[in-house]
């Protein structure tokens, strides 16, 4: 069924404005023009009061060839209800206990059929004209992901929180690690990337990290195209896992961080250092694949080798090995000598061991 052939998406009495009334687009595209398929997944859990919102966001974009596929872990709030007032629209969906939103995500990838992907959660919104762009933009030979702008609001869109969010691209893959920058809704992978790349169900709270950074140990930065386009609207609430779990979010980080170490096979005291951060004895590294050239990550290498220096200073039993094996590490991997790198070259090198020197 194409979108002309669809029955009419019911309006909302007392609502207005997006995604509650369909805007006037500049961007159109009949049913006779190929356009690339869009599949959107969205994972849900009791978020009944915002998911029709999303729905609607998605639905109302005037395109014709995309599929959404909700994935419900079994909500017991008004979810199915808004998920079967909009079933003539929605692709496939289901309820039933799942094992949270990365389960969730990858079961929706097993369905996926389009040729670009993304997730859009139960409470985020896709801009209006967001599909018509990407499909316009997004040149499915030439690059593999695509990164437009998110604003990010509260309540509703007349109460924009923050503007012009997107992943960023720094001057090495390393440099872009540390920059942190991740705006999962509005970057849309091509589909076979996505699948070959897969979401590790170990991360429940940075999955979009662990993709992120893992597409740029194995392809790099080139192949990545950074839209000037509105595509999306993340929503802040108390209930978000963003907003309510930022420590959790913290733990996966570095999980995530420890990964990328083991998987260049970095020395064993840094390695320990890492460890030290992740804290938790249950934790199972994964191997990454990695293409990019090393010194892709000697900036981020640098950071954590020099991190790991200060650690060992200020352990109650000081490591003089351990700090030593750090600092060549950070200064092969660029550190300049600047003070605070003679100062720890002194301590470990010159000084006996029972001086202190903390940072």
């Amino acid at each position: 069924m194409t979108f002309s052939e669809s029955p009419t998406i019911p309006e909302i009495p007392g609502k207005s404005g997006w995604p509650w009334q369909l805007p006037t687009l500049e961007e159109h595209m009949s049913g006779e023009i190929t356009v690339p398929k869009i599949s959107i997944i969205t994972p849900s859990y009791n978020q009944g009061h915002y998911l029709e919102e999303t729905i609607r966001s998605i639905i109302l974009q005037n395109y014709f060839n995309y599929e959404l596929i909700i994935i419900d872990g079994g909500s017991t709030d008004s979810t199915l209800q808004v998920i079967k007032k909009y079933e003539p629209w929605i692709t496939y969906w289901v309820s039933e206990k799942d094992k949270g939103q990365s389960h969730a995500i990858r079961k929706g990838l097993a369905i996926a059929t389009g040729d670009i992907i993304n997730w859009i959660n139960s409470d985020d919104l896709l801009a209006p004209g967001a599909l018509h762009a990407i499909a316009s933009k997004f040149d499915l030979q030439r690059y593999d992901v695509i990164c437009g702008y998110c604003d990010y609001f509260v309540s509703n869109l007349t109460h924009l929180d923050t503007r012009n969010e997107r992943m960023g691209l720094s001057a090495t893959v390393g440099d872009t690690i540390l920059k942190r920058q991740i705006n999962q809704p509005s970057t849309f992978f091509k589909t076979s990337i996505f699948r070959e790349l897969d979401i590790n169900e170990q991360f429940h709270y940075t999955m979009d990290l662990d993709l992120w950074y893992r597409y740029l140990l194995k392809y790099g930065q080139s192949r990545v195209l950074l839209f000037d386009k509105l595509l999306t609207y993340f929503r802040l609430h108390e209930a978000s896992k963003t907003v309510a779990l930022t420590p959790n979010f913290e733990k996966d980080i570095r999980k995530v961080i420890y990964n990328i170490f083991f998987s260049v096979n970095q020395a064993s005291e840094l390695m320990s250092y890492l460890r030290f951060l992740v804290n938790d004895d249950n934790f199972v590294p994964s191997l990454y694949t990695v293409n990019i050239p090393l010194n892709e990550l000697r900036s981020l290498i640098k950071f954590y080798a020099w991190q790991a220096v200060v650690h060992y200073n200020q352990q109650a039993t000081y490591d003089r090995a351990a700090a030593r094996a750090c600092l060549v590490i950070a200064r092969h991997n660029g550190m300049p000598a600047n003070i605070g790198y003679v100062l720890q070259w002194v301590k470990h090198y010159i000084l006996p061991e029972s001086v202190g020197i903390k940072k």
